[in-house]
C-alpha cells in the first residue's frame, strides 16, 4: 500500500473544488498496476481506485424487491471464508414423559428427536471489467465509470442465492426451503391438498367457480389451525407464502355480494394468527410449483415440490417463521476482489460463500396444494 496526498471528493465521488488536500491510501492491487506501468501515475491510480470503491458501494446498496429469499429468512454469516461444510441438527418431535418406578434405570427420553445433516458451503462467483479506453475516457471527461456492470454482476449473484434459498441444489448438496438433496428436511415437510369446495366436493381450486369466498377462508384457517393443533401449540404460524396472483385474488375478491369487504380484509380481521397483510408473502417463485393433485379432493401428497417443474398446481405454505426454526447460512458474504489486469481489461472478480437453508424444525412448515 502507498499513502499519497490528493484532492478531496464528495459522496458522489466528485472533486470538491477549493477543499484542502487529503491523504489517500492506494491499495496493493493499484500500487502493483502502477508498478507494472498499466496505470500511468499515482493520480490515475487514485482516480481509478476511487471509481471502483464508489461502484462497489453502489452495487451493495441496490435492492432487489422481487428476490424475497433474503427478506423472508434470518441470515447467519458465522463460519468465515475457509469452511467447506456446516453440520446442523433437524428436529421433528419431542419424546414422551411417562410414569416410572422409583428404581427405574431405562427412562424414556424427553428431549427432541433430531437427525444430523451436513451441508456443503459453495463458492458463487462472477466478474466484471473495464477496458483501458473506458478508464482513459472517464478521466478525460470527468464522467464516472459505468456502474451498471457491477450492478448486473451483483444481481446475477443475488438471483442465484435466491434460487438456492427456495429450492436448494441437489447436485451440490445445498438445502433449500422447498427442496434439496434426497432426504433433506425440506423433502420431509407435510404436504396436503386443500378440501373440496362447498359447491363441488371434488373442486379444490380457488378460481374454479366451485369455491366460494367462505371456502377460501376455510382453506387458510384450516391450514393455520392444523399446524398449531398438531404440534401441540409448539409452533404458532405467523406467515403464509403464496403466489402474487393468489394474494391479489384475496385482496380483490369481495367477501360476499352484499358488501365490498375483500376476502383478505375479512380474513385478517377474524384470524388469530395472521393479522396483517405483510404476513402473507407474495413470492414469484412459488407460482405453479406445487404437486399436481388432480381432482381427488383433500389428502396427503407424495410428490415433492420442485422449482424446476412449474406449471403444476398452485398452493400456499404456512410457516412458523423464527431463526430457531430455519435460517439462511452465508459464511462469507459477497465481495469484490482486488482489481487485476487481464489482457487489455481491468477485471474485478466477485464471489461469496453460500450454504443454503438450515431447516432446523421442519414441523414449523406445511404445504397446501390444489388451490
Amino acid at each position: 500500500m502507498k499513502t499519497i496526498t490528493t484532492f478531496a471528493v464528495d459522496e458522489s465521488n466528485k472533486e470538491i473544488i477549493g477543499a484542502a488536500s487529503v491523504e489517500f491510501v492506494l491499495d496493493a492491487a493499484t500500487v502493483n498496476l502502477i508498478a507494472q506501468g498499466v496505470i500511468a501515475s499515482d493520480d490515475e491510480g487514485v482516480f481509478f481506485q476511487r471509481q471502483l470503491e464508489y461502484i462497489q458501494a453502489q452495487s451493495y446498496d441496490v435492492l432487489y424487491p422481487e428476490l424475497k429469499g433474503r427478506t423472508l429468512f434470518a441470515l447467519n454469516t458465522e463460519g468465515g471464508e475457509g469452511i467447506n461444510t456446516i453440520t446442523y441438527r433437524s428436529y421433528d418431535k419431542r419424546g414422551e414423559t411417562q410414569i416410572i418406578a422409583g428404581k427405574a434405570t431405562d427412562l424414556p427420553r424427553g428431549d427432541i428427536d433430531g437427525k444430523e445433516y451436513s451441508i456443503s458451503v459453495k463458492t458463487l462467483g462472477n466478474a466484471f471489467g473495464y477496458s483501458r479506453q473506458e478508464l482513459a475516457a472517464s478521466k478525460v471527461t470527468g464522467m464516472p465509470l459505468e456502474a451498471r456492470k457491477a450492478e448486473a454482476t451483483r444481481k446475477s449473484y443475488e438471483e442465484k442465492v435466491n434460487q438456492v434459498i427456495f429450492f436448494g441444489s441437489a447436485e451440490n448438496n445445498l438445502h433449500g426451503f422447498y427442496n434439496g438433496p434426497v432426504g433433506a428436511p425440506a423433502t420431509l415437510v407435510e404436504r396436503t391438498t386443500v378440501a373440496g369446495g362447498s359447491l363441488n366436493a371434488n373442486a379444490t381450486q380457488w378460481r374454479s367457480g366451485d369455491k366460494t369466498p367462505d371456502d377460501i377462508i376455510a382453506d387458510l384457517n384450516t391450514a393455520l389451525v392444523e399446524m398449531y393443533e398438531s404440534t401441540l401449540q409448539i409452533f404458532r404460524p405467523n406467515m403464509i407464502i403464496m403466489s402474487v396472483a393468489d394474494k391479489q385474488l384475496l385482496m380483490n375478491t369481495p367477501r360476499s355480494d352484499l358488501n365490498d369487504t375483500s376476502i383478505l380484509k375479512w380474513f385478517l380481521s377474524n384470524n388469530d394468527f395472521i393479522t396483517s397483510a405483510d404476513q402473507i408473502k407474495d413470492v414469484n417463485e412459488v407460482k405453479g410449483i406445487y404437486p399436481d393433485t388432480g381432482t381427488g379432493g383433500a389428502g396427503a401428497i407424495g410428490d415433492v415440490i420442485d422449482g424446476r417443474t412449474v406449471g403444476r398446481a398452485n398452493g400456499f405454505t404456512v410457516v412458523a417463521m423464527a431463526e430457531e426454526n430455519m435460517r439462511v447460512r452465508e459464511p462469507f458474504p459477497y465481495m469484490h476482489l482486488p482489481v487485476q489486469m487481464k489482457g487489455l481489461e481491468f477485471e474485478i472478480n466477485c464471489y461469496g460463500r453460500f450454504a443454503g437453508v438450515e431447516m432446523i424444525r421442519n414441523a414449523a412448515i406445511s404445504h397446501h396444494a390444489g388451490i
